[in-house]
């Protein structure tokens, strides 16, 4: 029985309104968490550097001070601290910078190699 209206369905329209919104959405999301990736992995990256030219420092450092300070102690930098223990033969370091801790260990051949660089001139150390 028809009574002369015609009815169409318009949910096609709702349907791709609902799609689109959905899909940029999706296209937004992954965007932000790219880019929350590239901030972090950057900082991340940052730090680690920071952290090893700490190290290069102490160590420079550490052929100054004497024999029996050699074997634990810390010392503090502007960014950070740096704790350093004697285990057997390896000089072990702990970094903190920025909340993050880097553990970094220098084996005994590194450390000859830096004592007779640094064993002429003790006081005065220079590359």
């Amino acid at each position: 029985m028809e009574n002369g209206w015609k009815t169409e369905h318009k949910a096609g329209i709702l349907l791709s309104t609902l799609l689109l919104v959905a899909l940029i959405s999706l296209l937004s999301y992954s965007v932000l968490t790219h880019h929350f990736i590239t901030a972090t992995a950057a900082i991340k990256t940052e730090r680690l550097y920071r952290a090893k030219t700490m190290r290069e420092l102490f160590l420079v450092y550490y052929f100054t001070l004497s024999d029996e300070k050699q074997q634990k102690g810390t010392v503090e930098f502007s960014n950070g601290s740096c704790q350093f223990e004697k285990e057997q033969k390896n000089l072990k370091l702990l970094i903190e910078l920025e909340k993050q801790n880097f553990h970094f260990t220098v084996s005994e051949t590194e450390l000859t190699k830096l004592s007779q660089r640094f064993k002429d001139n003790k006081k005065s150390v220079s590359y």
